[in-house]
């Protein structure tokens, strides 16, 4: 491998190169001088360091014009490849979507992936056929680690941020409660006395001890049983529709597997304000622009989604 020598090109002008591939291409020092809107004595400065630059006379004159020396025809392959290298590296990035072969990867819930992501994954097919979509598990400690897992985007709920985490609310939702069908709290219904005194399911998502719904609880000097700690959420149904546990889920998981698992929804029996979720990234990311279409293309999903499954919302 050739050894980039930073102190020589430092100390040379590079503003001569365009000037040199100019005079190559058209062998004459006025019309170099119109296409670079310089002077005939502007171009004959830059052409005498240049000169001095390769220790070469580069050029000499005939009556037909500038004749490139051997070493300025040399020079000239090499010269035009590295001025178009220079030139992509200094233009603003571009990104087609129908051409791009980019791997993201996302990070969410097992309920993100089953109810959020599908329509974001048809219309990655069809806009992006040759990108590539990884999802990674959802856990608490994601929030700090998005840098150093290359993670482009994320969805969760979340309040607090680190000051390199940028987001973005996609939609809104709030708690009810999940009981398989013929739970006698189905007649019964479920007030907060009955909710609080009986067993519950809680989906941990990384290993958690408390879920949201214990610390609004315990703002009401209230406590409940904990009887089942599962860390997905599909998982959870599945248990909850074989038992007689109280699940408390947002309303969007419960619409819409609450027919599959064999489940009954009910109202969770304390005032809530609705919680947002969001799509967050990395500072890093924020001018890329391959992905600032993903997470356009991922807001405009899951906001559409969100709202769709809320739209009926009458709890």
């Amino acid at each position: 491998m050739t050894t980039l020598n930073l102190t020589s090109l430092s100390s040379a002008d590079l503003n001569l190169l365009p000037v040199f591939q100019v005079l190559l291409e058209e062998r004459n020092v006025t019309r170099a001088a119109g296409r670079l809107n310089l002077t005939q004595p502007a171009i004959s400065r830059n052409l005498a360091r240049l000169r001095q630059l390769f220790n070469d006379p580069l050029f000499t004159r005939t009556p037909k014009g500038l004749a490139p020396t051997p070493r300025a025809q040399a020079l000239a392959l090499q010269l035009q490849q590295s001025l178009q290298d220079l030139s992509l590296l200094i233009e603003p990035a571009t990104f087609i979507p129908a051409e791009a072969t980019n791997n993201f990867r996302l990070a969410t819930t097992d309920y993100g992936a089953q109810v959020l992501l599908p329509s974001v994954i048809k219309r990655l097919r069809v806009e992006a056929p040759q990108v590539n979509l990884e999802i990674i598990p959802w856990h608490e400690s994601l929030l700090q680690q998005l840098d150093q897992q290359d993670i482009d985007l994320a969805t969760c709920t979340v309040a607090d941020v680190p000051a390199t985490i940028h987001g973005r609310g996609v939609g809104s939702d709030r708690f009810v409660c999940v009981v398989r069908e013929g739970h006698h709290l189905s007649a019964q219904g479920l007030d907060l006395e009955r909710y609080v005194g009986h067993p519950h399911a809680l989906i941990t998502m990384g290993g958690s001890r408390k879920g949201a719904i214990d610390h609004l609880l315990e703002q009401k000097g209230l406590k409940r049983r904990i009887a089942l700690r599962v860390p997905h959420f599909v998982a959870a149904l599945a248990l909850v529709a074989q038992s007689d546990l109280i699940l408390t889920v947002p309303y969007g998981l419960a619409k819409s597997c609450a027919a599959q698992y064999q489940l009954k929804i009910l109202p969770f029996p304390l005032e809530q304000d609705d919680f947002t979720y969001s799509i967050i990234w990395h500072k890093r990311h924020l001018k890329d622009p391959g992905h600032i279409w993903l997470r356009q293309l991922v807001f405009e999903q899951l906001s559409q989604t969100l709202k769709a499954i809320n739209v009926d919302f009458t709890f």
